[in-house]
């Protein structure tokens, strides 16, 4: 039995996760302040829970290695906003023109103190879901517990979305919605891109629960037997499921999103990728997987998908502003690439270098990378994505070294390409519901990425086998998974 702390943190935990999506993706100054709270006080009553319950949970080298890199990233974050510590130069040269009119303006790294306070409150917000997706997904059932979590609410704000979208209604949540994004699927979201990638993220984990029995073949024929449970299940116990992933494709393809589509035919491409090395089926066999999957997939977008190819077709009438927010990104990188401008002062930046070719404010560069390397600086910027890196090298290994409960990490592996390549045309991981569920799967493929020797120390391990009943591999049977003021990032270009 686990400590009532323990239980206590993981419930919070999860009403996190189902909660994150709902006040606009938690993307206004209150909401991820109160998400950042719940969050350590999760993370907090989760620690008490293991310290009461004796049980010392074993980090590897790599994860400290992360953690560190991250770390220095959110110091520096936090540092930029803190005035009286810099030495002469490392205040942003606007201070000296401020302090001619305010003699008493204290000087600070950054442009925007605050933002920068609350940024990397932000980031250490978004370690401490990982690091709780971590703790409470180290067995079968608590990984299994929290994706169905995740899956569950992202399904149910999908098919919010649809409703929303097919009753005309035109509204994010009871206010009226963007007038750009007429016509478009956006859940609780404002802006579609984020709510695409968060549409996404259920996708892989639906997909994974669906298809979590064939990682175990060990042999063609195995796999063949196994296929056709899964699909057998399909008018049963996993019904459910297929009816969640449908949801979510529709949604995610009546987004409209550009950058969302690309990046999702990456992350299947790879989750599909690995998933065949694992299982290593005849060719024959793959290729009749493949086959199925690309006609399912050709259906589901000659249906949903014409707003996609719309767009799509339209790139070069949109891509010379994004274009030219890169090249002055790159030119603001070069003025301070070692101290940056500030976390959260793109806006900022950009007010003082927009010269004619703009004629609207972008607060957001539209390619996170750029941005945080704008706001951080070089050092720090790399720090953070070394980190993200070193993480992703950890789950790409852990779903070929483990023998059962291989979705979690291929699921984590396929969300860090997910995300990774939306970030290159968009902000989809800036926004906090986005963030926080990412890092909560991340977290979990990370647990699951390690071998039990690693996972558990040797008693915790005795009293589990001795206690608790063998976890099955099949999908239970769970309810059908299905969020005003303008947010940051939406004054932007249309976006992706």
């Amino acid at each position: 039995m686990s400590h009532p702390l323990l239980r206590a943190g993981e419930v919070l935990f999860l009403a996190v996760l189902a909660w994150a999506p709902l006040p606009y993706a938690s993307n206004l100054p209150w909401a991820w302040s109160l998400l950042a709270a719940l969050l350590a006080l999760a993370l907090l009553l989760s620690c008490l829970g293991l310290i009461r319950a004796g049980v010392a949970v074993r980090v590897p080298g790599v994860l400290w290695a992360a953690g560190l890199l991250y770390g220095a990233g959110a110091l520096w974050a936090a540092l930029q906003g803190i005035g009286g510590w810099a030495p002469d130069g490392w205040p942003h040269p606007i201070w000296a023109e401020v302090r001619a009119v305010l003699p008493q303006a204290v000087p600070v790294v950054g442009l925007a103190p605050e933002n920068a306070l609350d940024g990397a409150m932000r980031l250490l917000a978004w370690a401490a879901a990982l690091a709780l997706g971590f703790l409470h997904g180290r067995s079968g059932e608590g990984a299994r517990r929290i994706f169905l979590v995740v899956l569950t609410v992202i399904a149910l704000d999908a098919a919010y979305g649809l409703l929303n979208h097919f009753a005309g209604w035109n509204t994010v949540l009871w206010e009226p919605g963007p007038k750009a994004y007429a016509g478009s699927v956006t859940g609780t979201f404002v802006n579609r891109n984020s709510f695409a990638t968060y549409a996404n993220l259920g996708i892989l984990v639906a997909l994974a629960l669906l298809l979590r029995s064939l990682l175990r073949a060990s042999s063609a024929e195995e796999s063949r037997k196994l296929l056709v449970g899964v699909v057998e299940g399909l008018v049963g116990r996993r019904a459910l499921l297929l009816v969640a992933l449908l949801v979510l494709v529709t949604a995610s393809l009546l987004t409209g999103s550009r950058g969302g589509f690309l990046s999702l035919l990456v992350a299947l491409a790879v989750f599909l990728l690995l998933g065949f090395l694992v299982t290593r089926p005849r060719p024959a066999h793959g290729a009749a997987a493949v086959a199925v999957t690309l006609l399912v997939a050709w259906g589901l977008f000659s249906v949903s998908g014409e707003t996609v190819w719309q767009r799509l077709e339209r790139l070069d009438e949109s891509g010379s502003g994004r274009v030219q927010v890169f090249q002055l990104a790159l030119a603001m990188i070069a003025e301070r690439p070692l101290l940056g401008h500030g976390l959260g002062a793109f806006e900022q930046a950009f007010q003082l270098h927009r010269d004619e070719r703009f004629w609207i404010l972008f607060d957001m560069a539209h390619n996170t990378y750029l941005e945080h390397a704008v706001e951080l600086g070089i050092p720090a910027a790399a720090a953070l994505y070394l980190a993200g890196l070193l993480l992703f090298l950890q789950v790409l290994a852990g779903t070929f070294r483990r023998r059962r409960n291989q979705i979690y990490p291929l699921v984590a592996t396929s969300a860090c390409v997910l995300v990774g390549t939306h970030a290159l045309v968009d902000f989809s991981l800036q926004i906090p519901a986005v963030a926080v569920t990412f890092a909560a799967l991340l977290g979990v493929g990370l647990a699951q990425s390690l071998r039990s020797s690693e996972r558990l120390p040797a008693p915790s391990r005795a009293r589990i086998r001795t206690a608790s009943p063998p976890v099955s591999d099949e999908a239970p049977q769970v309810p059908i998974p299905g969020s005003a003021a303008p947010l940051r990032g939406h004054a932007g270009a249309s976006g992706t």
